[in-house]
């Protein structure tokens, strides 16, 4: 049957099958020893572009995608055309929610409940930072906005998805 199709209509046929080479070509190269790097990438990509167009955006302050930092680090995070709120009643505002990370996990899609188990870390009061040791290596930061019933929400500059390396503070100074 497919065949018959593809003789009364080769060419969307051909394109479509065009496509679905281009598209799996593409996911092959981007492959990665750790499959959220890439995703770390885009989220990056996301943020910068809502702050060019006024979109809303949160990004953690001084700390940038591949950095190398501490092992006692205070992150830092905040938020550009977007009201960090506290939890309060659990009201819903638009426009309004509050902060939270996820170490060494994933970010959430939209909608979502973001769960109060490790990895997250909830940021209810409306606080913007928060002192944490981590041990040494690569570890993922994920930040991201939940509303008034830590709900994740759509807009793509909502979150932010790095990579940070922790060194030794003897091997920092020995460089």
């Amino acid at each position: 049957m497919l065949l018959d199709f593809a003789k009364n209509r080769p060419f969307p046929v051909l394109a479509a099958a065009a496509l679905l080479l281009l598209f799996a070509g593409c996911a092959a190269e981007s492959g990665e020893d750790h499959a959220d790097h890439d995703h770390a990438e885009g989220d990056m990509d996301h943020a910068e572009e809502a702050a060019d167009d006024g979109a809303p955006r949160v990004y953690f302050v001084g700390l940038e995608n591949h950095d190398t930092i501490p092992s006692l680090v205070n992150l830092q995070f905040a938020a550009e055309n977007f009201i960090i709120e506290p939890v309060g009643d659990g009201a819903i505002n638009e426009g309004a929610g509050h902060y939270h990370i996820a170490i060494d996990g994933e970010c959430l899609e939209p909608g979502i409940v973001i769960p109060t188990a490790d990895p997250w870390i909830h940021f209810g009061d409306g606080s913007d930072s928060i002192e944490v040791e981590l041990p040494l290596g690569e570890h993922y930061l994920c930040l991201q906005i939940g509303d008034g019933e830590h709900r994740t929400l759509d807009e793509p500059g909502l979150s932010q998805y790095i990579m940070v390396h922790v060194e030794d503070e003897a091997e920092e100074a020995a460089e």
